[in-house]
């Protein structure tokens, strides 16, 4: 195979063989869109245009006030091209897939021809000017290329462009950056992007807003918070052992019964990501104020600040009002808030009657002030915390307030997500020294640390490294046994203390209501009186014999029906639940390749043992369509009159 420069995860290039099994197919790249599009601040609906491989149509279900409709012709970037370049990636779709898209940006819709570059699960954006093919037959591929170091810094600073010469840019970005590309596309192809300025109206730099006095140039990680719980802690074990129940009962020690402030539970899943649960910058839908000039924007942004007093919003406005009238200062104040503040004269002296009138006034109008105020949103670009960001401000604020809290963050199904991606550099964090708090320090990217920044009130030399405090818990649940689960690796388990939970630990902590519940299954002869505890234990005796020789983590846990369900007096919703639930999951996942044994009873020597026929026998037989080690220890039947005829 011939060698290839390609871009690293970390901005690197490197020259390597070109193995033709990576190339990105269609249903990759849409994936690959549907993952950007999820970072807009609006819904988007993403499909396949029919006929057309490589176009996708997105839409927008509830509007969007900046785009339409969206086409994209795209396609997974290859190496080689032009003389056989060794440092370019290139796209070839057919001639009729971009005349399509360019055809849809003449009606007016936003057109995009972009390719997809993906390398140790880092994705890059390419994108290049849209124009009609004079190629002569429409199956003609069309061939557009970047250079690999291009791609290389998009990876490294986030978005560059290529001079393609004569006038002409091709652009390569992180799909963080597709939002901002689609926003500035008309221009991005033909100009440089120092030009942004020209296209777009810059925010402004509010410096009438004072600062605090005093900023604080470190942070406090060691609080001295003493707790038996451990900070690192993944509970794991079989289906329905109660590892949720345990750490919700064990959050209310830690933090308090009731308290739902100084927690968050997050649950992984296959799509689950560094973005979602550290942070990222996105675009963000915000409130217009293109209406106002900045003057007013910037007394808007006060008067809205409720980290402020009504005296301090008074005081940093006084100035302002002092040549237009600070009869007007208190009318406004008084639309925004009911607090107290003294009022003065443009000599500085205190105001008889602290303005009662004027503030009154704007109390009274307060109802009508939105009436002509145009509810238009526009996009803007913030910085966006996860589950493990917010719950980290929190703890550090507190470590800094000098009566430190604990503060508690949950993951449940931890190992449903790619954990070493969805960490990412936080995984550092999580080794704690003796006290507690991480031994190694992160450094932070500038968006994350002008978040901690502003967050924290700190200067931003304090936060350009990070650590985890010591009253901060990270608390996770796990079921290796799961289906499609991701692995852990030893480094990543190392820096967890991990509790298993044993089939019938929690069995204990059942009232006696459904410790003494029993129902009735089966018709006829086959009626039986059955417990649930009773049956469950029955069932996994029967998977752990040798016959069936099933691991512990695929056995029943006491909660794998719930409390709800089994507190309930009505014994239909016990058997719905039974065959919707318990049945499945034996019939699927725990006695998966061993279904024809374990159900020998619901066999049929035509079709096989069938889930449906398993479910219709139990409506008849109960407990009798397990095996004999099963069915034997139930022998208790009901009054008769309770028992419908045998089918």
């Amino acid at each position: 195979m011939p060698e290839y420069q390609f871009a690293e995860k970390d901005g690197s290039i490197v020259t390597v063989e070109y193995d033709k099994a990576t190339y990105f197919s269609p249903e990759q790249v849409l994936s690959s869109l549907k993952t950007a599009f999820s970072l807009f601040p609006s819904a988007t609906e993403i499909a396949q245009v029919e006929g057309y491989d490589d176009v996708f149509h997105v839409t927008y279900p509830e509007g969007n006030a900046d785009f339409s409709d969206i086409y994209v012709c795209a396609k997974g970037t290859t190496p080689g091209g032009r003389n056989n370049l060794k440092d370019e990636q290139r796209i070839q779709p057919k001639a009729k897939f971009l005349n399509y898209v360019n055809k849809k940006g003449e009606e007016g819709k936003k057109a995009v021809f972009l390719g997809v570059y993906c390398r140790e699960e880092q994705t890059i954006f390419c994108t290049w000017k849209v124009s009609a093919s004079a190629a002569g037959s429409e199956e003609t591929p069309i061939s557009k290329q970047i250079k690999i170091h291009s791609i290389a810094k998009a990876i490294k600073e986030g978005f560059v462009q290529q001079d393609k010469g004569k006038g002409e840019f091709a652009c390569a970005f992180k799909p963080e950056f597709l939002y901002f590309y689609l926003k500035n596309s008309d221009w991005l192809h033909t100009g440089p992007v120092s030009d942004l300025s020209e296209h777009t109206e810059p925010e402004s730099d509010d410096d009438s807003v004072e600062q605090k006095n005093e900023t604080i140039s470190e942070l406090v990680f060691e609080t001295g918070l003493i707790s038996t719980f451990k900070r690192n802690r993944i509970l794991f074990g079989a289906p329905g052992t109660g590892k949720s129940f345990t750490l919700n009962d064990e959050k209310d020690k830690l933090l308090g019964v009731g308290n739902d402030v100084d927690f968050e539970r997050v649950t992984f899943h296959p799509d689950y990501s560094y973005a979602n649960f550290v942070g990222t910058y996105k675009p963000t839908m915000v409130k217009s104020t293109s209406m106002m000039d900045e003057e007013s924007k910037k007394i808007v942004a006060i008067l809205q600040d409720k980290s402020k007093t009504a005296q301090e919003k008074y005081d940093l406005l006084y100035d302002k009002f002092k040549d237009e009238g600070l009869t007007r200062l208190p009318v406004l104040l008084g639309i925004y808030t009911d607090e107290n503040f003294e009022t003065r004269k443009l000599d500085g002296t205190l105001a008889s009657g602290n303005n009662s009138v004027e503030r009154n006034h704007g109390r009274a109008i307060r109802q009508y002030v939105n009436l002509g105020v145009s509810d238009k949103k526009e996009i803007a670009y913030e910085y966006v915390p996860g589950p493990f960001m917010r719950v980290l401000v929190k703890a550090l604020k507190s470590a800094m307030s000098g009566n430190p809290k604990p503060y508690l963050l949950v993951v449940e199904e931890i190992n449903r997500a790619n954990v070493a991606a969805v960490f990412g550099d936080v995984f550092q964090l999580l080794d704690r020294d003796k006290n507690n708090i991480s031994e190694y320090a992160i450094s932070t990217s500038n968006d994350m640390r002008q978040y901690l920044a502003d967050e924290l009130s700190v200067e931003l030399s304090a936060v350009e490294s990070i650590k985890i405090p010591d009253n901060m818990f990270i608390w996770a649940t796990m079921n290796s046994a799961d289906q499609g689960v991701f692995p852990m690796d030893t480094a990543f388990k190392r820096r967890w203390d991990f509790k298993y939970l044993g089939i019938d630990d929690a069995v204990d902590t059942y009232s006696e209501k459904i410790i003494q519940k029993k129902y009735v299954l089966g018709k006829g002869s086959y009626a039986r009186i059955v417990g649930w505890n009773d049956l469950r234990e029955a069932i996994n005796d029967c998977l752990s014999s040798e016959t069936f020789n099933i691991n512990e983590d695929k056995l029943l846990g006491p909660y794998f029906i719930s409390k709800s369900i089994l507190e309930s007096d009505d014994d239909t919703d016990f058997c719905d639940v039974f065959k919707n639930k318990v049945l499945m999951y034996l019939f699927d996942d725990a006695v998966k390749q061993k279904k024809k044994t374990f159900f020998e009873e619901c066999k049929d020597e035509a079709k096989g043992v069938r889930y449906s026929d398993i479910c219709k026998l139990f409506d008849a037989k109960g407990v009798f369509i397990f095996p004999e080690e099963v069915s034997k220890r139930f022998t208790e039947k009901p009054e008769k009159e309770k028992v419908g005829a045998d089918e």
